[in-house]
């Protein structure tokens, strides 16, 4: 009997009432030299890493990489690596398979690179099964290969309408992947959509507030999170040679020269449809810009264009879309929306009066060819100071006009057909060679001049110069070129960066230099790039600046001119050590926070210039802990919630969901467990996020039988996350404000006392 009488007594000294029951759960921690709190914060903004050891041929720079990568993909399924051209994407992608795959690991590369991913591979002692983007374009994809697939320069699948996506999608379908590309954004943000959605679901990022990455990028909008799945790491950047960039500039002679000839061009009438005309007018355009040369082979081939449709229409056949793309060349989306244009099997309309005029001013401009200009006589001035330079154009027809007009300097050359040096034919893997690293041989050309097939995949660190001759259409493709030369292993620590720009002109027609400006933007709005590093990379690289080895996840007292709390904090899974997003975040006295990089990265860097401790104002404790109680209660309220957010389901899903919930209904009536259960597996499924390859697959489900459909599913069926039993936990309390004066009440500067544990559990 007295101790049934007892125990009423002891659960009423327990309970005690509190203002907000969220409080008692944040527990500070240790009192600390605000340093110590600044490393502790500042740490939890790094992005997640597994612990796994890096093969021993990993570059210490890279190893970050493959780190995060590995943390994505083992989260979502995929992972988007795009660190800088010339940083190893390639090694970072063998030692992910090293680490993920026990076989055959599957690599899809431009055909141009299969045999280097096969030799570094095959030195490596990786197991893989290579294929090129032109066999998965006709279908053929690697066979007996399992688990994670590589695809690299991941940018040849961005537009979802071409054959190698729609081979591709459906193939990944509950495959890990892991995307490269250093450009991932060539013309618009959607590129970067379409690439992760060959592996990673639409909603991937619920959890951080992200509803549909469809849907966030498609606004043009993006978030902290995207640094979850797309991996650019700093170290990369800061290990490759600095680029110098300068630009020169057309001379008035230029201007005067090439008014005849644009005169000429604005004569013709190309199409009765305007699109028609300005994509052919374009295309003459960008080659007067690059040289006499080309814009004299592109008058010779749209000749031939002229004289085909010509004999077509006679013949009663249509002239078609597909014919003009052939003549374009790979200009496609770069110049025009091709799905304004009829189909392929429709009349594409050409002015073909324009064949006595084409006659003409390929006379003029074959005048021009024979005389060295005052562009390729800039070119000269430059090379002279004996800087190993790559030259890089546009047009096969300007590297023939640069090497015949600039004989002095026995320039090596490459196309996509051809390869030599001054006149003479080499094979392309010779005249390569020379460029691979520094060279002692005394005839080794100085020069390479090359078509932007050169532009990808290959190590040409010889060079400490890259000049382009003219402008491609996109940042890509800049990219790319200058990466020939600015990456790992190269001699030089700063390499220069020459671009030539066209006469006033016709700049004022191609804007060229627009257009880059514009297509450069893109990048950073997703955190891309060097003007990216405010989306996500700063939360990176603050916390390798600060986050040292004092490191104290407690609370500190910061005496400082304005008052207010930097706070670091996590949402876990209970009994979970990672945290599932981490945030930090500024609030001010009046209550408004913030989480904008220009004021945390200050704040932190003051506290961590602080190495001595004082003790904390217990008054300032409590009111900066309840500040946080908002937004740690907003930010569990999302987290907890993200499940009954979906993403608007594809008009497939809706219908396939309507006939499941038909099938549910007949199962539940007729009492079989069994079935039931599949459906809603099913059902859940449908109404899940989707990759791309898995929106293809509900489309085909929707025709097919239930045990079809039940058993299609069951294939890109993932065990969901459950975010149910939640909780936040403190990383870092800084306290901001003015010193205290004598006699406030200090909190004790060992350790904070935390309520006991029946109090919580008993007040829930």
């Amino acid at each position: 009997m007295p101790r049934w009488t007892a125990a009423p007594i002891i659960v009423a000294e327990a309970l005690v009432g509190v203002s907000d029951p969220l409080l008692t759960a944040l527990q500070p921690g240790r009192v600390a030299a605000p340093v110590a709190v600044a490393a502790a914060i500042a740490r939890s903004l790094a992005p997640p890493e597994d612990s796994d050891s890096p093969p021993e041929w990993l570059l210490q720079q890279q190893i970050p990489s493959f780190r995060r990568v590995l943390s994505a993909i083992r989260r979502y399924h995929g992972a988007l690596l795009a660190d800088p051209v010339g940083s190893g994407k390639t090694y970072v992608a063998l030692a992910v398979a090293s680490a993920l795959n026990r076989g055959v690991t599957a690599c899809l590369v431009p055909a141009a690179l299969v045999g280097q991913w096969q030799r570094t591979a095959a030195r490596l002692g990786i197991l893989v099964a290579v294929g090129s983007h032109e066999q998965v374009s006709r279908g053929r994809l690697p066979r007996r290969t399992r688990g994670l697939v590589i695809v690299d320069e991941s940018h040849h699948y961005r537009t979802p309408s071409t054959q190698r996506y729609c081979h591709l999608a459906p193939w990944l379908v509950s495959r890990p992947a892991l995307l490269v590309s250093a450009t991932p954004i060539v013309n618009r943000l959607d590129d970067l959509t379409h690439q992760l959605l060959l592996a990673i679901r639409d909603n991937a990022l619920a959890v951080d507030g992200v509803v549909s990455i469809r849907s966030m990028l498609g606004r043009g909008s993006s978030c902290s999170a995207l640094g979850r799945i797309v991996v650019e790491s700093a170290a990369c950047v800061h290990s490759r040679p600095t680029r110098v960039c300068h630009v020169s500039s057309a001379s008035s002679d230029e201007s005067r020269r090439a008014e005849p000839v644009l005169d000429l061009l604005d004569g013709l009438r190309l199409s009765r449809l305007p699109a028609v005309a300005r994509l052919i007018r374009g295309v003459f355009l960008r080659a007067a810009a690059s040289s006499p040369a080309a814009l004299a082979g592109a008058l010779r081939r749209y000749r031939r264009l002229l004289l085909h449709a010509r004999d077509s229409l006679n013949a009663g056949q249509h002239f078609s879309r597909t014919d003009l793309q052939v003549f374009t060349g790979g200009l496609d989306d770069q110049l025009v929306w091709w799905e304004l244009f009829s189909p392929s099997n429709q009349p594409a309309e050409i002015e073909l009066a324009d064949l006595d005029t084409i006659a003409d001013l390929l006379r003029t401009v074959d005048r021009g060819r024979l005389v060295a200009d005052d562009k390729v006589n800039r070119l000269r001035r430059i090379l002279e100071n004996g800087v190993p330079s790559l030259v890089f154009t546009t047009w096969r027809e300007t590297v023939s006009y640069i090497r015949n007009h600039l004989p002095e300097f026995r320039l090596a050359w490459c196309t996509g057909v051809q390869a030599g040096i001054g006149p003479g034919r080499i094979a392309r893997r010779d005249v390569l060679a020379w460029f691979r690293g520094p060279t002692s041989i005394e005839l080794a050309p100085q020069h390479l001049v090359v078509t932007d097939v050169a532009a990808e995949g290959l190590d040409l660190q010889r060079a400490g110069r890259v000049i382009h001759y003219d402008l491609p259409w996109t940042p890509m493709r800049l990219e790319q070129r200058e990466g020939r030369s600015i990456r790992l292993g190269s001699s030089y620590s700063t390499v220069e960066v020459l671009r030539f720009q066209a006469d006033a002109a016709l700049e004022a027609r191609i804007r060229s230099e627009t257009t880059l400006t514009r297509k450069l933007k893109l990048p950073a709005q997703v955190g891309l790039g060097p003007s990216g590093r405010r989306v996500w990379r700063w939360r990176s690289e603050v916390a390798a600046r600060f986050g040292g080895n004092l490191c104290c996840p407690g609370i500190a007292w910061v005496p400082y001119h304005e008052q207010g709390v930097l706070a670091g904090f996590g949402i876990h899974r209970s009994g979970e050590l990672e945290a599932l997003s981490t945030t930090v975040l500024w609030a001010g006295p009046d209550g408004t926070w913030t989480d904008v990089p220009e004021v945390i990265e200050p704040l932190l860097e003051y506290a961590s210039s602080i190495a001595v401790g004082t003790p904390v104002p217990l008054r300032r404790q409590e009111v900066g802990t309840a500040a946080l109680a908002q937004p740690i209660r907003e930010r569990l309220a999302l987290t907890r919630g993200w499940r009954w957010i979906t993403p608007q389901p594809a008009p497939s899903a809706r219908a396939l969901l309507g006939r499941l919930q038909g099938l549910l209904r007949e199962a539940s009536r007729q009492h079989q467990p069994t079935r039931l259960a599949q459906l809603q597996q099913t059902a859940a499924f449908v109404a899940d996020g989707h990759t791309a390859g898995e929106v293809m697959l509900i489309e085909r489900l929707g025709a097919t039988t239930e045990p079809q459909m039940i058993a299609g599913a069951r294939q890109a069926v993932r065990t969901s996350p459950q975010w149910d039993n939640v909780e936040a936990r403190l990383t870092g309390l800084l306290l901001f404000g003015p010193p205290q004066p004598i006699g406030t009440e200090l909190a004790s500067p060992k350790c904070q006392t935390s309520p006991r544990p029946s109090s919580i559990s008993m007040e829930r």
